[in-house]
């Protein structure tokens, strides 16, 4: 049998198909992957697959199929079944049942057996808690922040929730210095992008902006100056901002925790691309 050959496609072939990649909105089949790219040789999904097969080994990109039929994507399966239940909490209170079934559910669909552990995970880690009274899962700083102002009411001792934010913030002997008043919005942008893949439970990773202004070095920055940064980062495709869907419905203390362009839009949260 005649050993089968492989094309030689142009040098600007496997970029544009990560880039391709980069930029799905889903997981992509090779054939899809194919009509996304020009080329000066027919691009078959076979080829995209022999294409991909190196930076897919490598971690590069992840397949969410199978190897046999699969589907790439530029976010790999655990980490984004973590970032839908971190932004999921941030927007509203859930039960573990109701959580899951919605981070399962959501295009591309993971599956409740795969979110099921992960959300235990986050649980055992103390990124998100279980509130006793409604048992519902909660973010844990939101949860924490919320007990202690109904603890300090019912003694008499109302307290600004700047005040116990700051309670709540990280140690500050083992954080980076706090920001200047001044600074401008391309260098709050290099902050807020530094410590979102700090704080990141794992590259790429969903941070919230609540747990990010948590940070010493945000903390004082105006929340005008922070969301300029924050949509800053993503007009300058170093990030991407997670929609909060109904945030004009909440209190306004509570869409002081996210990220708005003045236009009605509102972002939960941020992840680098």
């Amino acid at each position: 049998m005649k050993p089968r050959t492989i094309p030689i496609f142009p040098p600007e072939t496997l970029p544009s198909l990560l880039k391709a990649i980069q930029d799905a909105a889903s997981p992509l089949k090779p054939a899809q992957l194919a009509k996304c790219v020009e080329s000066a040789r027919k691009l078959t999904g076979p080829h995209v697959k022999e294409l991909l097969a190196e930076d897919a080994a490598a971690g590069h990109i992840y397949n969410w199929g199978s190897d046999k039929a699969p589907l790439y994507w530029h976010r790999e399966r655990t980490a984004e079944a973590r970032d839908r239940l971190l932004r999921f909490a941030a927007e509203e209170s859930l039960t573990k049942a109701q959580l899951t079934a919605r981070a399962a559910k959501l295009a591309p669909k993971i599956g409740t057996p795969f979110v099921k552990p992960l959300l235990e995970g986050l649980l055992n880690d103390h990124r998100l808690c279980l509130a006793p009274k409604t048992k519902r899962v909660m973010q844990t700083e939101s949860y924490l922040e919320t007990e202690i102002a109904h603890l300090l009411k019912s003694h008499g001792r109302e307290r600004p929730n700047s005040r116990i934010q700051a309670l709540l913030a990280p140690d500050p002997e083992t954080s980076p210095e706090p920001a200047r008043p001044d600074e401008t919005v391309q260098e709050v942008a290099a902050k807020i992008f530094d410590a979102m893949n700090r704080i990141a439970f794992s590259p790429g990773t969903t941070v919230t902006f609540y747990r990010l202004r948590q940070q010493p070095e945000l903390a004082h920055i105006p929340k005008a100056i922070f969301d300029q940064a924050a949509l800053l980062l993503q007009h300058d495709q170093k990030a991407l901002l997670s929609l909060h869907d109904h945030a004009p419905a909440l209190p306004p203390e509570e869409r002081e925790r996210f990220v708005t362009d003045g236009s009605g839009t509102w972002y939960v949260s941020i992840y680098a691309r």
